[in-house]
């Protein structure tokens, strides 16, 4: 006997019933559980469910989360993505659960570690000005201002659920440089 898939999911943008119940076998059946796993986690779970399962569906999952067209997704995004699925096959499940997050990547899960930041839990917990301070104390090397503002969409997503992109934080992180209320980084001294 056939049952409806779940409606609230393939009512997304590019995700119909084929999707829908695709993503019911892999145990993900509302809007609120496909956000909070991220589009590459649950595509992965998804694959472990449906072995055939194809990299379309992660492009449209990507698109259902950020309401963009999944070949637009594929073109823009394809090789980023790839390497994301390749990354979680060698990493643990906290490592994992961390790259799940839509902001991170390999370099931003380093710089992480790096941190001690070894949980998405540890991450709710954390100040993106203290990460981004000790990031280049640690490092010795002034980051780029765009790390603060990943560090804060990833805080986020790790207190609330709602994945948004790093570029939604650009404004605060330029008003508060512009305030002079923004960490600024050390300068090594002359040697002489």
């Amino acid at each position: 006997m056939a049952h409806d898939p779940p409606l609230a999911l393939s009512a997304l943008r590019n995700l119909g019933p084929r999707s829908a119940e695709m993503l019911a076998r892999a145990g993900i059946r509302t809007p609120a559980q496909l956000r909070r796993l991220g589009a590459v986690a649950a595509y992965r779970r998804t694959r472990r469910a449906v072995p055939g399962a194809s990299l379309n569906l992660l492009y449209a999952l990507v698109g259902a989360i950020e309401n963009r067209d999944w070949l637009e997704v594929r073109r823009n995004d394809r090789l980023a993505l790839l390497l994301s699925v390749d990354g979680m096959d060698r990493h643990t499940a906290a490592d994992a659960a961390l790259l799940a997050l839509r902001n991170i990547g390999p370099a931003m899960l380093r710089d992480l570690r790096l941190l001690g930041v070894r949980s998405v839990a540890q991450l709710s917990r954390c100040d993106a000005d203290r990460l981004y301070a000790r990031l280049e104390r640690i490092t010795g090397t002034r980051q780029d201002p765009c790390v603060w503002d990943t560090f804060a969409a990833a805080i986020h997503q790790a207190k609330t659920g709602t994945a948004l992109p790093w570029w939604q934080f650009t404004p605060e992180r330029k008003r508060r440089q512009f305030d002079g209320n923004f960490p600024t980084p050390r300068r090594p001294r002359d040697s002489q």
